[in-house]
């Protein structure tokens, strides 16, 4: 009896973590950027955005990486908008959603 509970257990831990969306996230080359404070800059303007989990910005790879919040979707014009605005050129965007769904770049 205490094997048949320790199984019901287990098995009701692991099933909503099968469940789970993964986050769609997006990466991002950005040209224009030359020192921290434009790091800083561009990562408070996409923490702006709605669904913006997390926005790293790479002055070394020149990069954006942006993940979203489950069950979000990226808007990417945006994302490029927030880019713009925070002084800098945004380039080829990736996005990799959850899975299941398709991939793509632009």
């Amino acid at each position: 009896m205490i094997r048949v509970l320790a199984l019901l257990t287990g098995l009701l831990l692991f099933v909503p973590l099968s469940w789970a969306e993964e986050p769609q996230v997006v990466e991002i080359e950005v040209t224009g950027m030359t020192c921290p404070f434009c790091v800083y800059g561009t990562e408070k303007k996409l923490h702006q955005l709605p669904g913006v989990e997390e926005a790293e910005v790479s002055l070394k790879s020149k990069t954006v990486r942006i993940v979203m919040a489950p069950g979000e979707t990226a808007d990417l014009e945006a994302i490029r908008t927030a880019i713009t605005d925070a002084g800098f050129t945004p380039g080829e965007i990736t996005s990799d959603v959850a899975a299941g769904a398709p991939t793509g770049t632009q």
